[in-house]
């Protein structure tokens, strides 16, 4: 058991540096190498678990887009789904904000090198809250849930850009 756990531990640096370097440097910027040395391990460690960067790079997008899935699953329906939306846009933005596995896999999807269904059921999720909200009144009159739900999206995109953008001393390396 002990070398399943040392794999394991090794696995988790290695994506944790990899999501740091995907992070700062996207994937064309980020080299194997670089990784190695941020996690302190050697390229054999890191071929051993990942045959290659795109590999690499899948392990973080779903560290990540399982972290933001986390997020959005199992939130109760409240009275009010505008407060819902609006729990749910904080819970998202602060991981981003604070989550470099989410804000690499953003990032690696955002650049095609990474598919994921994520964006979908971002969105959906947030389209299904609105027309909650439209239905139940919450909503200010002529305000239509898909245009709503595309200003919501894009506020997001941009709070995931200036996470990424940000000093690394005003955001977490977890």
């Amino acid at each position: 058991m002990k070398k399943k756990e040392q794999a394991a531990r090794t696995r988790a640096v290695l994506v944790l540096a990899a999501a740091n370097n995907f992070d700062r440097h996207g994937y064309d910027g980020t080299s194997l190498a670089a990784v190695c040395a941020e996690a302190g391990t050697t390229m054999g460690a890191l071929t051993f678990h990942f045959r290659s960067k795109a590999v690499l790079a899948e392990a973080v997008a779903d560290e990540g887009v399982g972290a933001l899935r986390r997020v959005r699953a199992g939130r109760p329906a409240g009275a009010r789904a505008l407060q819902d939306l609006s729990s749910l846009v904080l819970d998202v933005v602060t991981t981003l904000r604070h989550g470099v596995h989410a804000r690499s896999a953003v990032r690696l999807i955002t650049e095609g090198h990474v598919v994921s269904d994520w964006p979908a059921e971002w969105r959906d999720g947030v389209h299904e809250l609105l027309e909650r909200a439209h239905r139940s009144g919450e909503l200010v009159e002529g305000v239509r849930p898909g245009a709503a739900t595309q200003l919501v999206l894009h506020l997001v995109e941009g709070v995931a850009t200036e996470a990424r953008l940000a000093t690394p001393s005003t955001r977490c390396r977890t």
